[in-house]
């Protein structure tokens, strides 16, 4: 069974439904909002839409795991699953009882490792099933939570980082995408104590980093200087770190790395950042995802 996603750092996605509501400036240019408006006209999008319920997504799942086997002896690795890639588990909106159904076809998919992103980490604690907090979070299922700027993480990751310590989610991850500014993540990703000594066990800690610029026809650039800040902190802490794209914007060829030609990026329009350097616009495709000339594709353990 081939990987069915063009999502780099997954294997496939399953929604069990569609739609949500924009929550932060991430969300701005939603490509989920934009394949809704495309072929529903955005009917199950914001404040008091409707989410559209997802036939086949129970039966993808339960597929995935079936054949998960084989999987892993083509491939290496047991089938990484997102999801939901058009929607949010912990959308206040849903319907409880999908939330159900959803939480018991991830629990028998024990060969899969799914893949949990959320904008909603608030939401978590009170919405997963009571056996996940009485008797243990599934060690298949890792959370990762979406954050695009300095004020998203400060708020965020230590709420991210509390479930960790109270659940034993086995690995927290940032998908950080889109990028829109710089980012210090090092204080959540630090080995340690969790300061008390009757505790003998390590502070929780993020495992997992993904960065990506916007794609899309409103797409704002990404400074180069912010992933490879965040390669680096995640260098440093022995954390893995996954490039995924430039988005519609490459910071140029010189420092970029990526064979792209002279005239597509002199023929691009042009982003001036204030230290007086610049992104071309010259299409996802075209920007690639290499940083400094290589491929970041770790993921956790």
């Amino acid at each position: 069974m081939a990987k069915t996603t063009k999502i780099e750092w997954t294997d496939f996605t399953v929604n069990f439904w569609e739609g949500c509501q924009k929550v932060g400036p991430g969300c701005d240019h939603c490509y989920a909002e934009a394949r809704d408006i495309r072929f529903t006209g955005g009917s199950h999008w914001g404040p008091g839409a409707p989410r559209r319920k997802v036939k086949g997504g129970v039966a993808k799942l339960r597929k995935i795991n079936r054949d998960a086997e084989k999987f892993r002896a083509e491939n290496g690795h047991w089938p990484r699953v997102f999801c939901s890639s058009l929607s949010d588990v912990f959308d206040n909106a849903v319907d409880p009882t999908w939330r159900r159904e959803a939480f018991a076809e991830i629990d028998n998919a024990p060969n899969t490792r799914v893949q949990m992103l959320t904008k909603r980490v608030g939401n978590v604690f009170q919405m997963v099933p009571p056996r996940w907090i009485e008797k243990g979070w599934p060690q298949h299922v890792g959370l990762m939570i979406t954050v695009v700027n300095q004020e998203e993480a400060d708020r965020d990751v230590p709420k991210l980082l509390d479930l960790k310590g109270k659940l034993g989610i086995p690995w927290l991850g940032l998908s950080i995408e889109p990028l829109l500014g710089p980012v210090k993540i090092s204080p959540y990703m630090a080995t340690g104590w969790d300061g008390d000594i009757r505790n003998a066990k390590p502070a929780p800690r993020l495992d997992w980093i993904i960065v990506g610029g916007e794609s899309g026809p409103n797409a704002r650039p990404m400074h180069p200087d912010w992933a490879r800040s965040l390669r680096d902190q995640c260098v440093a802490a022995g954390v893995a770190y996954f490039m995924k794209q430039w988005g519609e914007w490459t910071p140029g060829y010189a420092d970029h790395g990526n064979d792209l030609e002279y005239g597509l990026i002199c023929d691009a329009q042009q982003y001036e950042w204030p230290e007086g350097y610049a992104s071309f616009r010259v299409g996802k495709k075209a920007a690639g995802r290499l940083l400094d000339g290589r491929e970041w594709n770790e993921v956790p353990e």
